[in-house]
């Protein structure tokens, strides 16, 4: 069927507007005739309305969704990175205890709430137990006084000593403590006799044969008792971990005390870590500092418990949880 020329069709996709061609008669080629209903039209393409709304919805789920995802992946990021920094600053903080606590004086620690106390150890030797004259030297030993065994005495001998006292620092020597809560075997009690007395100086005046040192107390003094293995420990002022208003600090430089400090009252504080938590809410917590004393079968242990927590930019706490045992090997 010929379509009328003028006529407009309309359709789904696109509209078009035909309009028909004049051709001037001396146009036309020779040998080819004109027919007035050919024409050339002009078509414009266009979306309808409802095509449109399609998109326009498509576009927003599409949107929606790459909106959820890419914020469900940042967040994952965050939270990881939480993670991460939480675990990195609390395995500073426990290789930090473990290393003090492993060179602790054998039995001089003591915990209290959410502390720990310990006389950190700098020096040991073995000390001389019996009365004799050194052929080297023709000199007579000072063995170490110890109770109904020899009398009191402000020095002795020991050997293999390697130590060098610094200047405006308070020391201790120990010889075979019992532990906190034991009585007159008590090293913080300073008991006479007792297990600790303080360190004075290194005596230089005497003629000693090679290997022997004859260290000086500050007073007179007598050992509840012989070392198994003579042993003599030379330890310094004790040191104190608490766990306090969610960080873990580091107490030193403050004396001597029968009662344990918690906290210590005076001298230097270090903050180890932050973030550290004494409640759980997931995890029964007992207590940051846990320690099992001394059996015949095994040395003493103490167990940390570190809760760290911080709370992301929507309110979410992540906890981050290292629990560390130290074996503590030296003995008495």
């Amino acid at each position: 069927m010929r379509r009328n020329p003028g006529i407009s069709f309309l359709s789904r996709r696109k509209v078009c507007v035909c309009r028909p061609a004049t051709t001037r008669p001396d146009s036309i080629a020779p040998g080819r005739r004109s027919y007035g209903g050919d024409s050339v039209g002009k078509c414009h393409g266009g979306f309808s309305l409802l095509e449109l709304i399609v998109v326009i919805v498509i576009i927003g789920i599409i949107a929606g969704l790459t909106t959820r995802f890419l914020g469900d992946t940042v967040s994952g990021y965050v939270t990881t990175s939480i993670y991460d920094q939480l675990a990195r600053s609390g395995r500073l903080a426990v290789e930090r205890v473990n290393r003090e606590l492993r060179n602790a004086a054998p039995n001089t620690i003591r915990v209290s709430g959410n502390c720990i106390e310990f006389l950190p150890l700098v020096a040991s030797a073995s000390y001389q137990d019996q009365a004799v004259t050194y052929a080297a030297t023709s000199t007579a030993s000072i063995p170490a006084p110890i109770l109904n065994i020899s009398a009191a005495s402000d020095r002795w001998d020991v050997f293999d000593l390697s130590f060098t006292p610094v200047a405006g620092t308070n020391y201790y020597l120990l010889i075979y403590p019992y532990g906190p809560g034991s009585g007159a075997g008590d090293p913080y009690q300073g008991t006479n006799p007792g297990p600790l007395v303080g360190f004075q100086t290194i005596d230089t005046g005497t003629a000693l044969p090679a290997g022997v040192t004859r260290v000086q107390a500050g007073a007179s003094h007598r050992f509840l008792r012989h070392s198994p293995v003579r042993r003599l420990y030379i330890a310094t002022q004790p040191v104190s971990f608490c766990v306090l208003g969610n960080q873990l600090l580091r107490y030193a430089n403050y004396g001597l005390q029968a009662v344990q400090p918690v906290p210590p009252p005076a001298g230097s504080a270090q903050v180890l870590a932050t973030e550290i938590q004494t409640t759980d809410p997931d995890i029964p917590f007992t207590a940051a500092f846990r320690y099992q004393s001394a059996s015949l079968v095994r040395n003493s242990v103490v167990a940390l418990d570190f809760r760290f927590m911080r709370n992301d930019a929507r309110g979410n706490a992540n906890w981050v949880r290292l629990y560390h045992e130290v074996e503590v090997a030296n003995v008495p």
